[in-house]
């Protein structure tokens, strides 16, 4: 398969992740991808990003979008593809790549080949089914693509031509839940989103840190509130009564963590906010106070 096909395209957002960054553009630039349209959205880093971009600017042929301020992943996977549709509106698909994910040589030409061979318009390494106050983990096969409920943007691929039917990913819900409302609106508009087990990724997840971490607490706040905004966007009884469910076992279940009162409070203060119809980033994510 010709990579330098532009057919597709590799969208990548980051924030302050300039080591593991340069470890996965290292990476590619020795896997010789030689990518045709390679999107990398800079979302206000204020480490040594931009030197590492530009190191690689050139030999990757990187399209560097920089922002002035971190706005969230979902808004800069919006911004990344809104240049894709303004620039390349013919574009077949496009990658997700996130930078705590390291990819090795065989990954583009494997979720290439998968989503050619399938009529899924989504297709990622993790997903689940979703069930009432429930969410069952996808494992599959080698072989097999399962179809999902939700799906992690994080090493996924999608049909470009599709997305600009349902829309970009929501814009002014800084973190948290974006992918679940995403998804959701994949299927209402029509389309699939499958799973497959990809032994070319290794997704680390660094960002909700280790459960109790700073990080973990201020996620937790948005993750309440956007699961809130959720509903009052798509109400239904089900999805009312789902999150309920999940956000009664989230609170009784944060209290025995190690910083339990304060995982308690950041869940109550993100349904609040949530109700209020709070969006952006409400929350300092140095103070843990509301803005």
């Amino acid at each position: 398969m010709n990579l330098g096909d532009s057919s597709f395209a590799v969208l990548l957002v980051t924030f302050n992740r300039h080591e593991l960054l340069c470890q996965i553009l290292r990476s590619i630039q020795e896997f010789n991808w030689q990518v045709s349209n390679f999107i990398i959205v800079d979302n206000g880093s204020e480490d040594e990003t931009s030197l590492i971009l530009k190191e690689f600017e050139s030999s990757l042929s990187l399209s560097i979008i920089s922002q002035n301020e971190n706005i969230g992943h979902g808004a800069g996977l919006a911004v990344g593809l809104d240049y894709l549709k303004a620039n390349l509106p013919s574009l077949e698909y496009v990658v997700f790549l996130e930078d705590d994910s390291i990819p090795t040589a065989g990954y583009l030409d494997f979720l290439l080949a998968k989503i050619q061979n399938s009529t899924y318009t989504m297709i990622s390494s993790s997903g689940s089914l979703v069930s009432l106050g429930k969410r069952k983990k996808l494992i599959p096969s080698d072989t097999e693509i399962l179809a999902a409920d939700f799906a992690i943007f994080d090493g996924a691929i999608v049909r470009f031509q599709d997305l600009l039917k349902v829309g970009f990913p929501v814009r002014d819900w800084f973190m948290m839940f974006d992918d679940f409302e995403y998804c959701y609106r994949i299927r209402k508009s029509g389309f699939s989103i499958g799973v497959v087990a990809n032994p070319y990724l290794e997704i680390l997840h660094e960002g909700w840190g280790e459960g109790t971490s700073h990080s973990f607490i201020w996620r937790t706040y948005f993750q309440s509130r956007n699961f809130t905004l959720f509903i009052k966007k798509y109400f239904t009884l089900f999805n009312l009564l789902d999150w309920l469910i999940l956000q009664s076992k989230r609170l009784l279940g944060g209290i025995f963590l190690k910083n339990g009162m304060l995982v308690f409070k950041m869940t109550i203060l993100g349904i609040r906010a949530g109700v209020l119809g709070k969006t952006g980033k409400s929350l300092d994510l140095k103070t843990l106070k509301e803005i």
